[in-house]
């Protein structure tokens, strides 16, 4: 077995040339001057049609070069910031059909059916490109890096691949990133989440790439430490942002640039937890700031779009105003700015500060106070930020819109850190709390859109309507007795981190 561990950047098909010769003069500069070589590759990859080696986050195929074939198995791994790391098994085979029995069965999961996978084995989609290679000396060993350019076909479909790897074999990790920056800035190259064969899925039909909307608790236990709680919730975060601006150069829409920027917020809360113990620096937390600062125009959308959405509260009441509603709409359409979020993913600076979150990842710093037992530190941590958070919110006998709207990002910040270390408590006990606190923050989101709708309303060219005024005036209202509703029932919950 090895353990593969490369870095994937993309390059868009046209910079082919640029990149070649960025490639080229990065080996140049090398003390050892590594010659380059060049292969022709072709890869088929196999699973059955219900995709059980899918399931099991398996893959296969059997790549052919000139006369020689080699079948090889990656098993279930991580990508962090474009970093891909996965158990790797390869076997020379002679047949264009991969076999499983010739494996050690012990690389298997518990209760993995090879024989039936075996007999139902098919090709689902082919890959077929160039490789241009050069091995650099490094550290113990070497990275190799390669340039591989060609298709990837399943039927009649096709698409293109144009990237470069930079694969450490007993490398230097530091090394590495430093060439991943260097390719970032001189051939335009960006960091690539999805695997060639992860494409050839979605480009078969076989599976989907969709939003994620949700952040899940992170599955930590008790028997870590501070740090390494810490570093997986940060992967979470990570994870959860990349997975989204994939969607993002998939199929644009806003749902991938909330998703992108949710991953950013738990990022930057989770990266203060561990500058603030000792490791990290604050230049990522700067590029985090600078990207979120020009996903702003969400803000607007989402009060928008709690406007006209046809399950909202609101869109029956409005519809019956034909051109105030229509107006919203066309103001939502006009805020959406997904080409410049484009823009912004391709840029140099976004793409470095992708690229230092991963290294920052990989390297998993520790100092004592990270080496802590994780149950007590989060049991603290969460009672000393909600004890901010309490105060806050009772801090004044009654909160005006200003003063819910101030109280948001802190919350959210709050209800995050109970995202990274939830999964230690008990279950029930940890959702009774953090319910009416959602609730919260969701009624708070909505005073920006009924602060939309004010100015809509009041800037109407036509004369205003009495009427309508007063039915927003009543909304605001009613909004804000849910609001403190919601407070006061959070503020008696008995905090779960107590239990």
């Amino acid at each position: 077995m090895s353990q593969e561990v490369e870095l994937k950047l993309l390059i868009a098909p046209e910079q082919r040339e640029k990149a070649l010769e960025v490639c080229q003069s990065l080996a140049d500069s090398h003390q050892a001057k590594p010659r380059k070589e060049q292969f022709e590759l072709k890869n088929a990859y196999f699973d059955t049609s219900d995709l059980r080696l899918r399931q099991f986050d398996i893959g296969l195929r059997i790549r052919s070069d000139k006369d020689h074939k080699e079948q090889t198995v990656k098993l279930a791994g991580r990508v962090m910031g474009g970093m891909h790391q996965r158990p790797e098994y390869n076997i020379d085979i002679d047949s264009d059909k991969p076999d499983l029995t010739l494996f050690d069965n012990e690389i298997w999961p518990d209760d993995f059916p090879v024989y039936d996978i075996q007999r139902d084995l098919d090709t689902l989609f082919v890959t077929d490109f160039t490789r241009t290679r050069w091995r650099l000396p490094s550290g113990e060993g070497v990275i190799e890096m390669v340039l591989d350019e060609g298709y990837i076909e399943s039927g009649e479909q096709r698409e293109p691949i144009a990237e470069i790897e930079l694969e450490l074999q007993g490398g230097s990790l530091a090394e590495a990133y430093r060439l991943a920056q260097e390719l970032v800035k001189k051939a335009g190259a960006r960091v690539g989440s999805l695997s060639k064969a992860a494409r050839g899925y979605l480009l078969a039909g076989k599976s989907l790439l969709e939003p994620f909307t949700q952040m899940h608790y992170v599955p930590i236990h008790s028997e870590q430490n501070v740090g390494q709680a810490l570093y997986r919730s940060l992967e979470s975060g990570l994870r959860h942002w990349q997975h989204n601006e994939a969607c993002l150069d998939f199929q644009p829409s806003v749902r991938a640039v909330q998703g992108m920027a949710d991953g950013m917020q738990m990022v930057r809360v989770v990266l203060e937890q561990l500058i603030e113990n000792g490791v990290g620096e604050r230049r990522l937390l700067t590029g985090i700031s600078q990207i979120t600062a020009k996903l702003q125009w969400l803000k607007r959308f989402e009060g928008l779009d709690e406007l006209t959405a046809e399950d909202g509260a609101y869109h029956r009441a409005l519809k019956r105003y034909n051109k105030l509603y229509e107006s919203l709409v066309n103001s939502q359409e006009d805020v959406i700015r997904l080409n410049e979020v484009a823009e912004l993913v391709h840029s140099a600076a976004y793409q470095k500060t992708v690229l230092g979150l991963s290294e920052f990842l990989l390297k998993e710093e520790m100092t004592e106070e990270l080496e802590q037992p994780v149950l007590p530190w989060s049991s603290q941590l969460l009672k000393s930020d909600w004890q901010l958070v309490q105060t806050a919110f009772s801090e004044h006998e009654k909160l005006s819109e200003e003063g819910y709207l101030k109280l948001l990002t802190p919350l959210q910040n709050s209800l995050l850190m109970g995202t990274c270390f939830g999964h230690l408590f008990d279950a029930d006990l940890r959702e009774s709390f953090r319910l009416p606190w959602q609730d919260l923050a969701r009624g708070i989101r909505e005073i920006t859109a009924l602060h939309i709708l004010h100015e809509r309303i009041r800037d109407r060219d036509d004369e205003v309507d009495e009427k309508l005024m007063d039915w927003q005036k009543v909304q605001r209202e009613s909004l804000l007795k849910a609001l403190e509703y919601s407070r006061k029932a959070a503020l008696k919950r008995e905090p779960y981190w107590l239990n």
